[in-house]
């Protein structure tokens, strides 16, 4: 969902106060847990500790994908090191066909 979709006619205002609500409910639970010394307090407590866990938890997701992502193209780079030592993969395009193989008319190797 973009923000430009948030503002359409098909969806109405829904979206919205939906975002409008839930920011509204982040706050009052960080109100609750500064101010309210009852249980209420307490549960926007736990609610807040768990939050910034989930928060953290993404974080980590995220970080460690782009972790992943750098060491495939670390190891696809590794694996091209040995083709450039020995001359790349072009195939058998620069030598003349081995013996027991023929070349057809677009330079292929046969049998």
């Amino acid at each position: 969902m973009t923000l430009s979709s948030l503002f359409t006619d098909d969806v109405g205002p829904l979206p919205l106060l939906a975002v409008a609500g839930a920011g509204l409910l982040i706050w009052y639970v960080r109100y609750l847990g500064e101010n309210d010394p009852g249980w209420k307090g307490f549960v926007a407590n736990i609610l807040t500790v768990i939050g910034v866990g989930a928060y953290l938890v993404v974080l980590a997701v995220v970080f460690g994908a782009f972790i992943a992502v750098i060491g495939a193209f670390i190891a696809v780079m590794l694996f091209m090191v040995p083709l450039f030592a020995l001359g790349g993969a072009s195939g058998v395009d620069d030598r003349r066909a081995r013996r027991g193989y023929y070349r057809d008319r677009y330079d292929n190797d046969y049998y």
